[in-house]
């Protein structure tokens, strides 16, 4: 087995409407792979196929070398974009029925989830219900509910939308600490400057389709000569311009505001 996630030829329609348009994406274990594009792109409908949320209308989908099935799921990690918590329950009641739902135990749990209640400061809050707790600090506790059963491949649909700097900082580092144990970590974003200083591969997806896919190095080397150059201290191009690139290259319709936002 090569590969945390294989994904062959797939399609997925909403009526007429095509959300992913025969993608082909190859996740190897290890790495920290980045699934960019704008709002609308297709990154979400992807992660939701890929957890069996939402099935495909044509092609395969496999995750650690086998199709999703629920003997699956205690191997890989999930934050959907729309985070989900109980709002009556305490913050540790909330992340301990996490890791009972995942067949980990109370001590186990407790003793993986003590480094991380320090460093992300939920140990004032852990008697708190959920709706006693800021936005932010309820993103928190939603992380580490989707770490607690310690999964090989982690699975984060934009994990930075609405962290303020410091909490931005702190995902980050775990994500590298999760790397560093030879975890495969998938991410969508539509902020490329993310994905270019944490990913080793990244896929470019536009309205459905995949216009690039590769290492950052690769993509930026291919580019190189075909974007505009930057200036002097920034010796690489950026994403942002690739892309741009890329999209007038496909003859696709360049990306509305909204899209952007």
């Amino acid at each position: 087995m090569t590969s945390a996630i294989s994904i062959s030829g797939v399609t997925k329609r909403f009526g007429k409407f095509t959300a992913v348009d025969r993608l082909d994406l190859e996740v190897p274990l290890g790495v920290t792979f980045g699934l960019l594009g704008p709002n609308g792109a297709g990154k979400t409908t992807t992660i939701r196929m890929t957890m069996n949320i939402t099935k495909a209308d044509e092609g395969t989908i496999q995750v650690l070398g086998k199709p999703l099935a629920d003997e699956m799921q205690e191997r890989i990690g999930y934050l959907p974009e729309e985070r989900g918590l109980y709002r009556k329950m305490t913050v540790i009641d909330q992340l301990l029925f996490f890791a009972a739902i995942k067949s980990v135990d109370r001590k186990t749990a407790l003793s993986r989830l003590e480094k991380w209640i320090d460093v992300m400061d939920l140990r004032p809050w852990l008697a708190k219900k959920t709706e006693e707790l800021s936005k932010g600090m309820q993103q928190k506790v939603q992380f580490l509910g989707t770490i607690v059963h310690d999964p090989e491949v982690l699975i984060l649909d934009e994990p930075f939308s609405g962290l303020d700097p410091i909490n931005v900082v702190l995902l980050k580092d775990f994500l590298v600490d999760f790397k560093k144990q030879g975890k495969t970590i998938v991410f969508s974003t539509h902020v490329m400057e993310q994905a270019e200083k944490l990913c080793d591969r990244i896929a470019l997806i536009y309205r459905g389709r995949k216009l690039l896919d590769g290492t950052v190095k690769e993509i930026k080397r291919a580019y190189r000569d075909r974007v505009p150059l930057p200036p002097p201290v920034e010796p690489e191009p950026e994403l942002e311009k690739i892309f741009i690139k890329a999209v007038e290259e496909s003859g696709l319709a360049a990306p509305t505001s909204e899209e952007l936002r």
